[in-house]
């Protein structure tokens, strides 16, 4: 049975994601699109990532073969190049075969909706039903369906580029600033590469550009591990600041001037403080319920509300539409703005950072140290990962228990499958992963101490789940 998570279908390359598979989420899209009267035209992206370039052909000829139009990049291209074709283009859906940050070995598919924004849970368990009734898969062989004019070779990059220009300040000119740049053999480096000129960015110095389906075998997400050998060519060479991107374009990652890792939620909170206090935009921000304080502090120093969802993108864009919120984002290193595509972008989110730091005149150490001055925020905060056989056994526990914790539990919050305990000094949050039998454990309190004995406690209380 195929099932959609947070981030949508991803699975084990020849177990779980397999042809046969693949052409089912296409036969199941293409019955909804038939049953909902839709006659547009379906864009199909995919990345680096071993047997993508094959993946999206198996979806276009099951799409073609329903009469559907397909329009087909034929380079891997950034996940939100696609989200913004469909977006751009008034599309009904759009599709990318990416796995995001997840392991070399795991593979999937995104679907984008209307808007360009993720699938939400109604389409997915839609199309989830639908694919439970499909007996048989219709395909059009590829080079049938570009023959009869139903498979279109697309490519929107220059529109993508000049989307996220229009969000950038024009007065960026003649600047002196020197950036590393780890691509982890994604998708972003072309895309960051145009940025960086148009900036007059002085030294835009990229690491691992080429084109590795297996990303030498390690984990294509810009975590503090996979940054941590950048650390001393930064302070050696003098770089400004470094940046990251994961596999698909979607996740952000910084060391400072000092090589120091910056958390991604003082990456959220940097620029919702730069947007709101040096660009003067006003409006709320939205959260996920795993992102720290610093978020609500700010808003509340800013005269407006931090809104809180669960965990997965479309339920900080869905937020941000309703409220009309400023920025939205999540602690995992994806955010968005208002008036932008609907999900998160790195290539957007690397190029608002380096506008902030160019247009601020400071070290990244020193703004973030400004946006905590300003928001009054002195609280520490830390995660951990439990592996699990089996996250069903898990959810049911803490459906009827509360893990025993030295701080006392104010309130206990169920964001779907997520229990967030509020405690005096701070919060912790037990968050299941929506693709692997992973958990991840989150405290925020007032001192490193209490943080990483409430995160012991609680990976202790589940250990018996391992």
């Amino acid at each position: 049975m195929i099932e959609f998570g947070t981030g949508g279908f991803r699975g084990v390359i020849g177990e779980d994601f397999t042809r046969d598979n693949v052409r089912l989420i296409a036969e199941g899209l293409s019955r909804i699109a038939e049953e909902d009267g839709s006659d547009r035209p379906v864009v199909v992206g995919y990345d680096n990532r071993f047997i993508s370039d094959r993946a999206a052909i198996w979806l276009a000829e099951v799409f073609a073969a329903h009469g559907i139009k397909v329009l087909k990049f034929d380079r891997p291209m950034p996940t939100p190049a696609i989200m913004y074709a469909v977006k751009d283009m008034g599309l009904a859906y759009g599709a990318m075969v990416t796995a995001s940050h997840n392991p070399y070995y795991f593979n999937g598919v995104k679907l984008f909706m209307k808007g360009g924004m993720d699938a939400d849970l109604a389409f997915t368990e839609r199309l989830e039903r639908t694919m439970e009734k499909i007996t048989a898969v219709n395909a059009l062989p590829i080079e049938g369906a570009e023959k009869e004019g139903l498979v279109e070779h697309f490519d929107n990059l220059d529109r993508y580029l000049a989307f996220i220009r229009s969000f950038i300040s024009p007065k960026i000119v003649d600047n002196h600033a020197k950036i590393l740049y780890d691509n982890l053999c994604g998708v972003g480096a072309v895309s960051l590469r145009r940025l960086a000129e148009d900036y007059n960015v002085r030294q835009f110095d990229i690491r691992n550009a080429r084109h590795d389906a297996f990303f030498s075998f390690s984990l294509p997400n810009p975590t503090e591990e996979m940054m941590r050998p950048l650390a001393d060519t930064v302070v050696r060479e003098g770089y400004d600041f470094a940046m990251a991107t994961d596999s698909d374009a979607d996740r952000l990652g910084i060391l400072d001037e000092k090589g120091n890792y910056i958390d991604s939620n003082d990456i959220l909170g940097a620029l919702y403080y730069y947007l709101s206090v040096y660009r003067g935009m006003k409006g709320d921000v939205v959260k996920n319920c795993a992102t720290s304080l610093l978020l609500d502090k700010l808003a509340e120093r800013l005269g407006q509300k931090c809104h809180e969802v669960d965990v997965g993108f479309k339920n900080v864009s869905q937020k941000m539409a309703e409220t009309d919120a400023l920025i939205g984002g999540e602690s995992s290193g994806g955010l968005t703005v208002r008036g932008y595509v609907r999900g998160k972008d790195s290539v957007f989110s690397a190029s608002l950072f380096m506008e902030m730091v160019i247009m601020m005149k400071k070290p990244v150490s020193e703004i973030v140290k400004e946006v905590h001055g300003f928001a009054d925020y002195r609280l520490n905060s830390a995660q951990s990962v439990i592996e699990v056989k089996s996250l069903e056994p898990v959810v049911e526990y803490l459906s009827r228990c509360t893990p025993e914790l030295s701080q006392k539990v104010l309130e206990t919050r169920a964001f779907g499958r997520n229990y967030k305990y509020i405690l005096n000094n701070g919060w912790a949050l037990l968050r299941m992963s929506g693709t692997e039998p992973v958990l991840r454990v989150f405290a925020e309190t007032d001192s490193e101490k209490t943080t990483k004995n409430i995160i012991g406690e609680l990976t202790g209380s589940l250990k018996k789940f391992a």
